[in-house]
């Protein structure tokens, strides 16, 4: 089934569904050509049975609403097991849930005594299962948003022989705007950290764009025309959304260690150096989509053996005062190891200790000593 995780939104509309109509069954049911699985539940001894035995699956096949006041007397459904059970349903009320499209469940009440569905109770339970539906509607909106935010990260890993790679992205919301991408390009290793201004689904949409770009540009250019292209192309966009993106985009060399790299309102990338002290690359440019017409140019650098390039979004800022205070506790991370993945690990849990409204992304790229 689409929906299968226990949730307090659903578990609450079935405890107010019992006070309101004064039944001792309320639930949120999921029905498929297997079986019938509960959401939410108060009053039922199994969250799972066979659709056989489901009253929910007759409002879910005939796509009605389904109220019987007496279900003995029913013609149709007198000897139904939900009806001759030890537990009978011999009151039931069910309104249908729809989800995509589909109807997958009900919202329904059920008594082992007869009673009446009044139109004003009638009214309130199809009000309440229209808010399910809003709720299992949401949840799709989730789950595509999850996945569009899976597909901004790298697919696999990337391997370039003299140089370490580690990355995290954690976003605020289920999805956010920030991503982090690696290539390799003859031999040299690119990295791409992006943060779109804003969250949820937007941002996440404008950030798979532009992802899109740099990576389908950038074996075909330099680092500078390829920020250059991907703004322009995606400028009218970010013109639409009213937004901008702050992108750090290098390569290096593992050979010599050269840096290429623009930083596009960025600010946030350091290298760390084996003695413990740190060094703040240069920022200069304007993000994407900040002036229409905007150029990007490349600046140079060198990571020497043994030292950690390290980027990230203006999420980890949450974590301390200010930047001077996030320069300081790389400097500590200097200190502390010499490996990207535990870098990376350490950032992130700093911050994941704090409350933050930011979205998160942390990559850390060492190059070896041998």
């Amino acid at each position: 089934m689409a929906f299968g995780d226990r949730d307090d939104r659903f578990d609450r509309v079935v405890r107010m569904a019992r006070r309101l109509f004064d039944v001792p069954v309320a639930a949120v049911n999921l029905v498929d050509d297997r079986q019938q699985v509960s959401l939410a539940q108060v009053g039922l001894t199994s969250s799972v049975r066979p659709v056989s035995e489901s009253l929910c699956a007759v409002a879910v096949i005939e796509d009605r609403p389904v109220v019987l006041p007496d279900a003995r007397e029913d013609p149709e459904l007198a000897q139904h097991p939900a009806v001759v059970s030890d537990e009978p349903a011999i009151f039931y009320a069910g309104r249908p849930l729809r989800a995509d499209g589909h109807v997958v469940g009900t919202l329904c009440l059920a008594d082992d005594r007869p009673r009446e569905l009044s139109e004003a109770e009638d009214r309130m339970l199809g009000d309440l299962a229209a808010w399910v539906e809003q709720e299992l509607d949401r949840d799709r909106d989730q789950r595509e948003a999850r996945e569009v935010q899976r597909r901004l990260l790298p697919r696999q890993d990337v391997r370039v022989p003299g140089l370490e790679i580690a990355g995290h992205c954690q976003p605020a919301r289920s999805v956010g705007g920030d991503f982090y991408d690696w290539q390799a390009l003859d031999g040299r290793l690119q990295v791409v950290l992006a943060d779109v201004m804003g969250k949820g689904l937007v941002a996440a949409m404008i950030a798979a764009q532009v992802r899109t770009l740099v990576r389908g540009t950038s074996p075909f250019n330099s680092v500078a025309a390829t920020v250059t292209r991907a703004a322009v192309d995606s400028q009218d966009d970010l013109d639409d959304a009213g937004t901008f993106v702050t992108l750090f985009a290098v390569r290096i060399d593992p050979r010599s260690g050269e840096m290429e790299y623009v930083d596009a309102g960025h600010g946030l990338a350091f290298v760390l150096q084996p003695d413990g002290d740190v060094r703040r690359l240069a920022s200069g440019d304007l993000p994407l989509g900040a002036m229409a017409g905007d150029d990007w140019t490349a600046r140079s650098g060198v990571l020497a053996p043994g030292e950690t390039l390290l980027a990230v979004s203006d999420g980890v800022l949450d974590a301390f005062a200010s930047a001077e205070d996030a320069l300081a506790a790389a400097r500590d991370l200097a200190a502390q190891t010499p490996d990207p993945a535990t870098i990376v690990e350490l950032v992130t849990e700093r911050v994941s200790e704090l409350t933050t409204s930011d979205d998160l992304t942390v990559i850390a790229v060492r190059r070896e000593t041998t």
